[in-house]
């Protein structure tokens, strides 16, 4: 990689980064009327609270967001320039560069118009019977659009050397399955919303308003039976109740009206002979729904949700339909990304799964990260290693037996740092000099493709399934692995010219994080290898599960926007993992203090300035219907909880800014102390 890193132009963008957002602390930003003690993330972050306004396309503001933004014209920049000098023809890279330019050329878009849906409406159209019905359902699985239920290839949750096929609950359009039913004001008044939603595309694919009305409403009506026997957000965390391996011959007998095999085989996917089942009773629903529902239903359906996938793709009005429901009403962002960053969000997705990322991440990786940043980040990451095997070793709680195989479990966690050492082979990848939507259709179908030849081989362990450029980490159980793209390896979060605390408050903590995430409550049911198998003693995992409940009620107290109660059980494993993550970050810093005395800096020692580290990385505005909308949605508390809820159960933290523990931190019963 360092022969081709491109060094004027990734110290142009490494330098325009620096000055966009330092690494040292906001010092000059702390509310200094306001008391760490009293409320540290007020104290932390008010002044850059009451000062930043919300960008009028984001949701959402924060340090997060910023960095982001940063990632976004750091490619818009590559992005220019590869396209008056384009990648060799046929390469990854060139078509990224073609998929992007796709995306920009807005005339090319609206001249297309919805002729690249055509075969797929016409095999809608031609769902007359149980067989043609399978037919349009696989063509648009193929396409990547979740019509009537999922399917994946991932490891064998108990297996982790091999490949599993998985099918499981979706086809809702709504973001959760408890929107089709729950009865406060606000979720009726997204309920109306999103039929009108329905009605407006299909009237804008060119149905009358009289069928477009009926349309909307059989679409509907059949997503609400499919929501009916979905498992709400909490049953789906259960490793357990969703891991249910069958046969496809007893997947046939247990829901006959859908003929499972002749679905596979089309897929790509010849003699399957297993299966796992996410959740067994939405497969049994949803094949009685293709015998019993009538098949205008089901075509009024399939339509819909083509529709729904591309409408974010095709021409302005379709594309201004899409935003004004789900980025508006949903979480009241005010106006549309610019088209750039419109682009690159389609090309990435939210988190680097999108087919064509890691194309597109050769480009980044190539232009702006120096490799030289992947060996301090792998050093941070054998401290924290290192803090965590000294809290096990050192953990009242837990029994001699269930410590061994916790540490075998560390000591076996691997990470991957900034990006791929083995690229993903786009040669099978047919995305270039097409539509901007065809792309789109062409980029999921060479995925699918992509995981069905999974199934046979041997698991690859070195496989990355995000992308360099994103700001985000990761822990993947059945990998046991922690992975940590170039995209979040930058101020604020790390910085290798900054002062230790800062590190360890930033970035240290996410790695604490995400290595603590072996360790929550879902993901201590993972072995060493990534084996979903119980290597707890039974009175440990009952110790264990104690102190979790004490998580789970401190956060469920946590009240947010328009009075709604942080789910405790939702949130628990992020919860856990922060909070773990804080403490295992705090330790490692200690270590690396002991090895380079620091004095004060700024006037703050530096355990204040990792707490205040820690704080700063978590600074966020949210819309009100956003917040609201992840409350009821997401795993992860709201940010001011996220810090709240870890500093009131540190001692260390009432220590460095001397509050009074009685007054600062949860009473001793009632704290968390787990990792």
């Amino acid at each position: 990689m360092t022969d081709r890193f491109r060094r004027p132009l990734a110290a142009a963008l490494l330098l325009a980064c620096g000055s966009a957002l330092g690494a040292a602390l906001d010092i000059d930003g702390l509310a200094r009327d306001v008391g760490p003690c009293t409320d540290f993330y007020q104290f932390a972050n008010r002044r850059w609270l009451d000062t930043t306004p919300m960008p009028d396309d984001r949701s959402t503001w924060g340090t997060f967001s910023v960095v982001r933004e940063r990632n976004e014209r750091t490619l818009e920049r590559i992005l220019a320039n590869a396209m008056k000098y384009p990648p060799r023809a046929g390469s990854a890279q060139r078509k990224a560069v073609e998929y992007f330019a796709s995306g920009m050329d807005r005339e090319a878009i609206v001249a297309a118009g919805l002729k690249p849906l055509a075969p797929y409406f016409a095999r809608i159209e031609a769902a007359q019977d149980a067989a043609s019905l399978r037919q349009a359902l696989v063509m648009l699985r193929i396409s990547g659009i979740n019509a009537g239920f999922s399917f994946s290839v991932r490891q064998d949750a108990k297996d982790s050397a091999t490949y599993l096929a998985e099918i499981g609950q979706g086809g809702l359009g709504l973001p959760d399955r408890d929107y089709y039913f729950n009865n406060d004001e606000r979720s009726k008044q997204w309920r109306t919303a999103y039929r009108t939603h329905i009605e407006r595309l299909f009237a804008l694919a060119g149905d009358s308003p009289e069928f477009a009305a009926r349309n909307a409403e059989l679409a509907f009506t059949l997503e609400l039976a499919l929501a009916h026997a979905s498992m709400n957000n909490i049953e789906r965390r259960d490793v357990d109740r969703t891991y249910n391996k069958t046969t496809v011959a007893q997947l046939a007998e247990s829901a006959p009206q859908f003929a499972w095999a002749d679905y596979f085989t089309a897929l790509g996917v010849r003699d399957l002979k297993d299966v796992n089942l996410a959740q067994p009773d939405f497969m049994k629903a949803f094949a009685r729904l293709t015998a019993e529902r009538p098949l205008p239903e089901w075509r009024a359906y399939m339509r819909w949700h083509l529709l729904n996938a591309t409408a974010g793709k095709l021409s302005r009005d379709f594309e201004d339909a899409d935003f004004r429901f789900n980025e508006t009403v949903l979480k009241g962002t005010r106006t549309p990304l610019e088209r750039p960053a419109k682009v690159l969000e389609v090309i990435n997705g939210r988190t680097g799964g999108e087919p064509m990322a890691q194309a597109l991440g050769l480009l980044y990786v190539e232009n702006a990260f120096p490799p030289e940043a992947k060996a301090k980040a792998l050093a941070l990451i054998e401290n924290l290693k290192a803090a965590l095997g000294e809290r096990l070793e050192g953990l009242d709680w837990m029994s001699d037996d269930t410590r061994a195989r916790a540490l075998e479990k560390l000591s076996a966690i691997k990470a991957k740092v900034g990006y791929p050492d083995q690229w993903r082979d786009y040669a099978d990848a047919d995305v270039g000099p097409y539509p901007f939507v065809e792309n789109w259709l062409r980029a999921n179908a060479f995925h699918t493709r992509r995981q069905v030849a999974l199934l046979g081989k041997p698991v690859d362990r070195g496989e990355w399934l995000t992308a360099p450029q994103i700001v985000n980490a990761f822990y993947n159980a059945r990998l046991n692995e922690i992975v940590f793209p170039a995209g979040i390896l930058q101020p604020p979060f790390f910085d290798a010219k900054a002062d230790d605390a800062v590190n360890y408050g930033g970035i240290g903590m996410v790695i604490g994080h995400e290595i603590t995430h072996g360790f929550d409550d879902r993901g201590r049911r993972f072995d060493a290898q990534g084996n979903l198998r119980d290597w707890w003693t039974a009175e440990d995992a009952k110790r264990y599960g104690d102190r979790a409940r004490k998580v789970e009620e401190q956060y469920g107290r946590y009240v947010g926007v328009e009075n709604t109660n942080v789910n405790g059980k939702l949130t628990l494993g992020e919860n856990i993992s922060d909070i773990g993550g804080a403490k295992i970050a705090y330790v490692a810093l200690q270590r690396a203090l002991q090895a380079n005395p620091t004095p004060k800096i700024d006037g703050y020692t530096q355990e204040q300035r990792f707490f205040i580290s820690f704080a700063q990385i978590w600074r966020s505005r949210y819309r009100p219907e956003q917040e609201r909308l992840l409350l009821q949605t997401d795993s992860h508390s709201p940010p001011r909880f996220r810090v709240q809820g870890v500093v009131t159960n540190m001692p260390e933290f009432a220590r460095a800014f001397s509050c009074d523990p009685a007054r600062t931190l949860r009473v001793e019963g009632e704290r968390v102390n787990i990792w």
